[in-house]
């Protein structure tokens, strides 16, 4: 099976997007670099010294460049927010309307979407969307939202937006505080990168938006857990030592034309969704029609475990043990979770970790960073049933202990 074939297996409506410069660079915005050009320019109108950013910017030391870029503002009584604020060019970040990318965004069964970029391209797209939310840097609230699950839609804009220039992350300094100082914003990045499937688009294996996450998230999480998809041009040669260093999925694809062939993956992606939801609701259907399911929601619920395994979905009896545990108790912490399946029952907490993340990829248990909760349905209920008296017997344990 190809690596196209497998994310569309692999993709479901609760995908996360995370959406580079790239997929901007369509509708007339900067890369990297350019938006670097663009601060030496203003600095140097100030008078500023840019000897030091210069060489810095030859050598691709791109961050380091902004940092120095952003003390000769501060030499002339002037910050990073007046440079977006003031230098006419950074007008297309208001400006600029989505492209064909974006178009095919909205295709796409997911209005999930993470992002560094200033721009307003998502919200133009799909801010009209009926629950649609933009989380900002700085955002606790709609942070706490998104990690609730209470979100039908987001873009998460992790490094600032054009609309707060004063938060917007960009020198060697913010991204160093970031990693080496919680925040709301990594704790959330860390949580998504590790629970759900991940889609890079319009990023690029130098970005430093790419490296920060894939050197400071996905290392740090544990490559043979994740769900990571990445589209990148020109990377054919890397594909098998980021699957096996890194775990990323690397989808290879020609730069040339304007990364036109970007738009034709994007497209076959889109189908290949399309052709694998229409399978799955063809087998669901099969079940129901040889078990004599009903079309009432309860009737449909008991039968959810046959109906998933019609359609190609996994369970296996650790799935079973953690949907009854988490029934019984209701709302329960992971660590509790992790010690009555590793330490009572014998699991391994490898397994035990993965098969939570399954679950909760699939809708079956909700979380939060530290609980998880039942969903109250049926088949949780007769899970419960088959793992009470193991369950009593833990708590009994616990006591006498």
């Amino acid at each position: 099976m190809d690596k196209m074939q497998e994310l569309a297996n692999a993709f479901s409506g609760e995908t996360i997007l995370f959406i580079g410069s790239g997929a901007s660079r369509r509708s007339g915005l900067p890369f990297w670099r350019e938006l670097i050009e663009w601060l030496k320019e203003y600095c140097d109108r100030l008078g500023g010294d840019i000897t030091t950013a210069d060489a810095l910017i030859k050598k691709d030391k791109l961050l380091d460049a902004a940092s120095e870029l952003t003390h000769q503002l501060e030499q002339n009584n002037k910050s990073l927010a007046d440079f977006f604020e003031e230098y006419e060019k950074n007008s297309a970040f208001r400006d600029a309307e989505p492209s064909e990318i974006h178009q095919l965004l909205g295709k796409l069964p997911s209005q999930f979407f993470v992002t560094p970029n200033y721009d307003l391209l998502l919200e133009k797209k799909f801010g009209q969307n009926d629950g649609f939310t933009v989380v900002r840097r700085g955002d606790k609230e709609g942070i706490g939202e998104l990690l609730h699950g209470e979100l039908d839609g987001y873009v998460f804009k992790y490094h600032g937006c054009i609309e707060s220039p004063q938060n917007i992350i960009l020198t060697y300094e913010d991204y160093n505080n970031e990693i080496h100082n919680y925040t709301d914003e990594l704790d959330c990045l860390k949580t998504l990168v590790k629970t759900k499937t991940i889609v890079f688009i319009g990023a690029g294996l130098d970005d430093p938006d790419f490296k920060f996450v894939r050197d400071n998230l996905i290392n740090l999480s544990g490559a043979e857990r994740l769900r990571i998809w990445a589209f990148m041009s020109d990377c054919s040669d890397e594909v098998k030592y980021y699957k096996r260093t890194h775990g990323i999925n690397l989808i290879s694809y020609k730069s040339e034309n304007n990364h036109a062939e970007l738009l034709v993956k994007l497209d076959e992606l889109v189908k290949n969704i399309i052709e694998v939801d229409e399978s799955k609701k063809a087998a669901a259907n099969m079940v129901m029609q040889e078990i004599n399911i009903t079309t009432h929601q309860e009737n449909v619920e008991i039968n959810l475990r046959e109906v998933l395994v019609a359609a190609n979905e996994e369970i296996i009896p650790l799935d079973e043990q953690i949907l009854g545990f988490v029934a019984l108790m209701g709302v329960v912490k992971k660590s509790e979770c992790t010690d009555f399946l590793v330490g009572f029952k014998g699991n391994s907490e490898a397994d035990v970790g993965n098969r939570i993340d399954y679950l909760v990829n699939r809708g079956l248990v909700k979380q939060t960073p530290h609980y998880l909760m039942s969903v109250k349905k049926r088949y949780s209920t007769e899970a419960a049933v088959g793992i009470e008296d193991d369950v009593m017997a833990y708590i009994a344990e616990r006591e006498d202990g």
